[in-house]
């Protein structure tokens, strides 16, 4: 079977140019696009575009590709690409979106994904009437040992959940998206959405909110905004009846507590860790390139993160800025 033409659209840091970073690529062993479709047996790169003369001679360089483009548009026309990724700036994605259609059968789209709602329903037309399939880069929905802790949570493995506190940073539609969309992967969209805070952190031109949500069937969420600036921080702990599970530093690492006997108090109980799952995240983007490959051949395989489901998503952030405007801080 012949492998996969990509071409790549903005080849920034997403796309390439975090492979720089050797302390990274210890703990990612896929850093980038370019990096999972190189390493991935069923794909090859042919294309990229950028209008940086200087991004588009690394990336040549960097993976071999000799069809370099200043144009995403003539990369489309000429490259006939049976998977393309966006990796240009959020303002961008709905036109390159649009001259891919009918052009590209299978895209993969970075987040923030679009600018607004509104732009994703016409990209939910644009399917309709091409049948381009489209795929948006949260990148935990397609790791394997995140979406374990969400089957398990599911299958109630460790009891009925009872609450989940979150910790992100970096702006509600940068790292809040992924927060939200592995969240909402999990417990669907919720039923109440309250931002309790706002803050506009170092260096971002958007907000950072605490939210509280309410599942459809009544847990609280609770997510806390901290400032990158100073360090990063990015948590679930999930409190469930029978135990408790924590995703840390990033998704790199996760632990698991069960109920027992109290230590230091006669007929009580508490959680204690008994054990760790290995964490796959850093191979996140080669699974989700996995499941591209079977997007482009299976035509019955749906997108595990659709533009359905980042409208939904979407709808939550927007809820979230307007609650904000009126609280006096969003921009």
């Amino acid at each position: 079977m012949r492998p996969l033409r990509v071409g790549i659209a903005g080849l920034g840091r997403i796309a390439s140019l975090y492979e720089r970073d050797a302390k990274a690529r210890r703990h990612y062993s896929s850093l980038t696009h370019a990096g999972a479709y190189a390493r991935h047996p069923a794909t090859v790169i042919v294309a990229g575009a950028d209008p940086d003369q200087e991004r588009r001679k690394d990336f040549g360089r960097r993976w071999g590709v000799p069809a370099l483009y200043a144009d995403t548009a003539r990369m489309l026309a000429e490259a006939r690409l049976d998977i393309l990724s966006i990796c240009a700036h959020p303002e961008a994605h709905l036109g390159i979106l649009r001259q891919a259609a009918g052009r590209v059968p299978v895209v993969f789209c970075e987040k923030p994904f679009t600018n607004d709602s509104r732009e994703i329903q016409l990209v939910l037309d644009l399917q309709k009437r091409t049948g381009m399939r489209v795929a948006v880069n949260l990148y935990r929905q397609y790791d394997p040992s995140h979406q374990a802790i969400a089957t398990r949570l599911l299958r109630g493995r460790w009891g009925r959940v009872q609450r989940v506190n979150c910790f992100y940073g970096k702006g509600l539609r940068n790292m809040g998206s992924h927060a939200l969309g592995y969240l909402m992967g999990i417990f669907g969209a919720p039923k109440a959405v309250r931002v309790l805070r706002v803050t506009m952190d170092s260096g971002l031109e958007e907000p950072t909110c605490d939210l509280f949500l309410e599942t459809k069937d009544g847990i609280p969420i609770l997510l806390q905004s901290c400032d990158f600036s100073h360090y990063r921080l990015f948590e679930f702990d999930f409190i469930c009846t029978r135990g408790r599970v924590q995703i840390h530093d990033e998704g790199l690492r996760m632990r698991f507590f069960r109920v027992q006997a109290n230590r230091a108090e006669s007929g009580a109980r508490e959680a204690v860790e008994h054990r760790c799952l290995r964490s796959t995240v850093g191979s996140a983007l080669y699974h989700a390139v996995d499941h591209l490959v079977r997007l482009r051949r299976d035509p019955m395989l749906a997108a595990r993160v659709s533009p359905s489901d980042y409208l939904a998503l979407q709808n939550v952030i927007e809820e979230a800025q307007r609650q904000a405007r009126r609280m006096g801080v969003a921009r």
